[in-house]
């Protein structure tokens, strides 16, 4: 079961729940603005879902077996892998293996954080709490991330349109590659790129079935059992983008690579796909970095500067290569936000801004909708804090974000917050008022720039 406080997050970011009805279950869906789909379930989740429930019919019917282990690439809210993991379930158990063991299990992955949330959120809704453990487990992780020794029945996918031409590329040969004998890839895609996923499919794999929706076209394709096991799954973690190089952008500096400028200072971003501020450096992080050259940086990090930093949503890595490039100090960098593919491209681009001053520190990456929870990997406390927090319409998570920096924040140490300016102001009426049962926060400077405005504190010393 679910902590209050996960809940409390996840019931936040709720737009609106809709029914939904997949071979005779009834379901309810939480949605958010900030995720896929806010306001219905989609037509070309529909659509799929139509066409995986005629296959397994079809199955059934020829007497082929059930899938026992299933992949939802891409879940959002999780519709999709909800849906199969409680069909398959009930198909399972009409088939006599009511038990389900392992390893009748689906898998739902997702680059954004707050996706995995909402998946687990609508996995325990949507299965009765009385039965047996949830079959369906959620990883904030790239497309076809995964056990590296795992092949899967069924690969189910409402593939991003926007991902990147060679990262689709990638899931098609890559999926085929995953599947156990005789499994199958069901793919979602809008019309627009039906000749490319078709000449694709045609190259690496065996197409089953295609049908085409007014929006949509469902492909069902297969392995040919001939081909060899070239690639595993996608690997993600410390050396993501070398192991992984089609997520890097091409740009006139190269693969992936250009030159930014901020207040006078020069840094180098590699870009990745499917992550924002692959061409410039978001508006909040220009905000965050004219005030940290206002008021200096030796104001915000007094020297010696030591022990840990965090830094909440910098995106692809502009602001903490800059800051590095600045003479930020610090023994440990703690880089946590919403998307992996843009912590794991912040991760590379830090590393590098490292390299280039010759100077060492600590990396890490925390995946986390909003700024991280305790764990035994991460810090207890930070020195220095920034955050670039994702506004969600609808969700009010500024008092949140101060209880979070009273968490996180040392005394003495200071935060910087970058917003789109009406948001910043209303975060700064959230600021704890401080007294004998709680801390003092006071502002140092803030400063607008294009629509967002930065503003930064200093926790004072707790009160005895």
């Amino acid at each position: 079961m679910w902590s209050g406080s996960i809940v409390n997050i996840v019931e936040s970011y709720i737009s609106k729940e809709v029914p939904f009805r997949f071979r005779g279950i009834d379901f309810t869906f939480a949605l958010s603005h900030g995720l896929f789909s806010s306001n219905d379930i989609d037509t070309g989740t529909r659509l799929l879902l139509r066409v995986l429930s005629q296959t397994w019919d079809a199955d059934r019917a020829a007497g082929r077996p059930l899938p026992r282990s299933a992949l939802d690439s891409g879940c959002g809210v999780g519709v999709i892998g909800i849906c199969a993991a409680r069909a398959l379930r009930d198909l399972h158990a009409a088939t006599g293996s009511a038990a389900c063991p392992p390893p009748f299990l689906v898998r739902a992955q997702d680059r954004d954080d707050l996706a995995r949330l909402f998946t687990e959120y609508n996995a325990e809704r949507n299965f009765p709490t009385t039965e047996a453990p949830v079959p369906l487990t959620a990883r904030t992780e790239p497309l076809l991330a995964g056990p590296a020794d795992h092949r899967w029945d069924l690969i189910l996918t409402n593939i991003p349109a926007k991902a990147g031409t060679p990262v689709l590329e990638d899931f098609v040969r890559r999926s085929v590659e995953l599947l156990s004998p005789g499994g199958r890839v069901i793919m979602v895609a809008v019309n627009t790129l039906v000749n490319f996923f078709r000449s694709l499919i045609e190259k690496y794999g065996t197409m089953l079935r295609e049908e085409t929706g007014k929006e949509h076209t469902v492909f069902v394709y297969q392995r040919r059992e001939m081909d060899a096991m070239l690639n595993g799954p996608v690997i993600a973690g410390e050396h993501f983008l070398q192991n992984n190089p089609f997520y890097l952008r091409n740009s006139a500096g190269g693969m992936g690579g250009g030159d930014y400028e901020m207040e006078g200072i020069r840094y180098h971003i590699d870009a990745v796909h499917g992550a924002a501020e692959f061409d410039r450096p978001g508006a909040a992080a220009v905000a965050a970095a004219k005030l940290v050259s206002r008021l200096g940086l030796e104001k915000l990090c007094p020297p010696p500067q030591v022990g840990a930093i965090l830094i909440h949503e910098s995106g692809q890595g502009h602001f903490p290569a800059w800051l590095l490039q600045r003479g930020l100090k610090a023994d440990r960098l703690v880089l946590s936000g919403r998307n992996i593919l843009a912590l794991e491209a912040a991760r590379h681009n830090t590393k590098a801004a490292l390299a280039a001053k010759a100077a060492d520190m600590s990396i890490q990456v925390i995946p986390g909708t909003e700024l991280p929870v305790e764990h035994p990997a991460i810090p207890e406390a930070y020195s220095f804090i920034v955050a670039f927090p994702e506004t969600v319409p609808g969700a009010e998570r500024h008092t949140a974000l101060w209880e979070d920096l009273v968490r996180l924040l040392l005394p003495n140490g200071t935060a910087l917050i970058a917003l789109p300016a009406s948001e910043a102001e209303k975060f700064d009426r959230k600021k704890p008022a401080g007294g004998p049962n709680g801390p003092h926060f006071t502002r140092l400077g803030d400063i607008k720039r294009r629509g967002f405005r930065a503003l930064a504190y200093r926790r004072n010393q707790d009160p005895v």
